[in-house]
């Protein structure tokens, strides 16, 4: 099983996501929270809050190693920030 930060940033990308994952083998589900909710269900995704990045969980990793590469295009990237002076 691993994890990655996901933020939608606008509902296109949210179906784009959608279409993305339901075209892969295995289970995945995005958490907000304490809600759970199986990434390819559009009615669940769409029940979820996406001001705040989510957490993807992929369950069939090890069996799919090449879906992280799939799914790496939604990943969240937190901004690092550097200390001046």
């Amino acid at each position: 099983m691993k994890k990655m930060r996901i933020k939608f940033t606008s509902c296109e990308q949210v179906l784009q996501f959608i279409d993305c994952v339901q075209g892969l083998p295995g289970e995945y589900d995005l958490v907000e929270g304490k809600n759970d909710i199986d990434a390819k269900s559009m009615l669940g995704v769409f029940s979820l809050d996406f001001s705040k990045a989510l957490t993807l969980v992929v369950y069939d990793d090890e069996e799919y190693p090449w879906v992280m590469d799939k799914l790496a295009a939604f990943e969240f990237k937190a901004p690092v920030f550097q200390q001046i002076g």
